[in-house]
């Protein structure tokens, strides 16, 4: 089985080392990225976690950051991410479980990783996980999907827990999303909150 750090890569566009470059700048903006990127992007990680079932025979956790709007990878969506991974290590490593795989990679589309998890099954890798996004001062801004060995992604629907609230209000998350209730000003000002509080408190 293959050590979790031996296969760690992280894909950069600047010479910053990954632990520098996670740093959260005074003006938090980053390339704008359009529909087509996002789209390739998406088929890229489809890809890459079809080749990691293959490779590793084990749950997935495939992690990326609730980020709205054009601007993906910015200094808050960093420090999600990083937030996100502490997490994500501590918690299995807490249940026991290896980290068999694990790779990082922070685009223009956003930083997202992808986890090869040696548990006890993919159920209740979710659950682990949706422990994180409810309790973590930042889980909120984590979108921690759980892929079982067949490839199946386990739902929340599946382990009877209720989806996801909207930032701003109590309904819905993927229907304000959607038919975007909520003024981008309006979900990057929340967001801010979110990391803020997280920056006072945590």
């Amino acid at each position: 089985m293959t050590d979790a750090r031996n296969e760690q890569t992280v894909s950069l566009k600047a010479d910053d080392h990954a632990t520098a470059s996670l740093a959260t700048p005074a003006r938090d903006h980053g390339p704008v990225v359009g529909l087509e990127a996002v789209l390739a992007n998406k088929e890229a990680r489809v890809k890459r976690q079809r080749d990691w079932l293959k490779r590793h025979g084990l749950p997935l956790v495939s992690f990326s950051v609730n980020m709205p709007g054009p601007e993906k990878m910015t200094g808050i969506s960093k420090q999600v991410f990083q937030q996100g991974v502490k997490a994500i290590e501590s918690s299995c490593k807490e249940q026991g479980w290896l980290v068999a795989g694990e790779q990082i990679l922070l685009q223009e589309t956003g930083p997202e990783g992808i986890f090869a998890i040696d548990c006890r099954s993919a159920m209740m890798l979710k659950k682990l996980m949706i422990t994180i996004e409810r309790s973590h001062p930042l889980g909120r801004l984590m979108d921690l999907d759980v892929l079982d060995e067949s490839g199946k992604i386990i739902s929340r629907k599946g382990q009877q827990m209720p989806r996801r609230k909207c930032l701003i209000c109590d309904d819905d998350a993927v229907v304000c999303a959607r038919s975007r209730k909520h003024p981008l000003d309006e979900l990057m000002l929340r967001i801010k909150e979110i990391v803020n509080d997280e920056q006072c408190c945590g």
